[in-house]
C-alpha cells in the first residue's frame, strides 16, 4: 500500500535480479518472515520493514560481515510523529536482524524474533525506524497488534480478569513514561506511552471477550 514493491522492482538492473513474492499475512508475522527466509538463495539474511533503513556504519558492516558469526543484533532508533525517541520502551533495544538462515527460525505471532542457539554478536550500529508519521497509522497498528496478541494468548488458553483489564494498562503507562523516562520525549513521548498502554488495554479486553464468548465451532 506504500509503493514498497514498486521501489524494490526499480532496483533490478542488468547485473541484479529482483524477485517479489506475495503472500497473505493471516495474522502471523513469524510465518510471513519464515516464508521470505525460505525463498532466500544465500545463507545470510538481513531483514528490514518498509519503514526502516540502516545507518551508514551498518551499511559498511553489511559489506564486510564476518561469516564466521551466526547472528548480529543492532540498536533501533524510533522516529515517532517526526521526533526521535531517546527514552521509553523503544530506546536502547537490540534487535537480531542479520543471521545465518540455517541456524534458527522465527517465533511469535506478533513482535516476531529470530530464535537461534548460536551466539549473537551484539553491536551498536543503528537501524532507523520511522514508525508512524500520523496518529491514524499509529492507532491502526495498535488495533491490529492487540488483535493478534489477544488471539495468541487465547490460543495459549490464557484469560483476562477485570483486575488485569484495569491495572495492566496503568502499570504499562507508568513503566514506559516514568520508569523508562518517556516523559523526556515531550508530547510525542506521552502520546506513545498512552498509545502502548491503550494497546495493552485492548489486548486484555479482547482476550476477555474471546474467552467469554462461546465457541461456534
Amino acid at each position: 500500500e506504500d509503493d514498497t514493491i514498486k521501489a524494490v522492482e526499480k532496483l533490478q538492473t542488468k547485473n541484479r535480479t529482483v524477485k517479489v513474492f506475495k503472500r497473505g499475512l493471516d495474522h502471523n508475522f513469524s510465518a510471513q518472515r519464515q516464508f521470505g527466509v525460505d525463498k532466500a538463495t544465500n545463507n545470510f539474511v538481513f531483514w528490514l520493514d518498509p519503514d526502516e533503513h540502516p545507518g551508514s556504519e551498518l551499511v559498511e558492516l553489511l559489506n564486510h560481515i564476518d561469516t564466521n558469526q551466526y547472528n548480529y543484533s543492532f540498536k533501533r532508533l524510533d522516529t515517532f510523529l517526526g521526533k526521535d525517541l531517546y527514552h521509553g520502551e523503544t530506546f536502547n533495544q537490540h534487535f537480531l536482524r542479520l543471521f545465518n538462515k540455517n541456524f534458527g527460525h522465527f517465533q511469535g505471532l506478533v513482535h516476531e524474533k529470530w530464535v537461534s542457539l548460536k551466539p549473537v554478536n551484539q553491536t551498536n550500529f543503528i537501524i532507523h525506524h520511522r514508525s508512524h508519521s500520523t496518529l491514524k497509522q499509529f492507532l491502526t497498528k495498535v488495533n491490529l497488534y492487540s488483535d493478534i496478541r489477544a488471539w495468541e494468548l487465547h490460543q495459549q488458553r490464557k484469560t483476562a480478569s477485570l483486575l488485569e483489564i484495569i491495572l495492566y494498562p496503568k502499570a504499562k503507562f507508568i513503566y514506559d513514561y516514568f520508569i523508562l523516562l518517556g516523559c523526556f520525549d515531550g508530547t510525542p513521548g506521552i502520546i506513545f506511552a498512552l498509545g502502548m498502554s491503550f494497546q495493552s488495554f485492548l489486548a486484555k479486553a479482547k482476550l476477555w471477550h474471546l474467552s467469554s464468548t462461546p465457541s461456534t465451532g
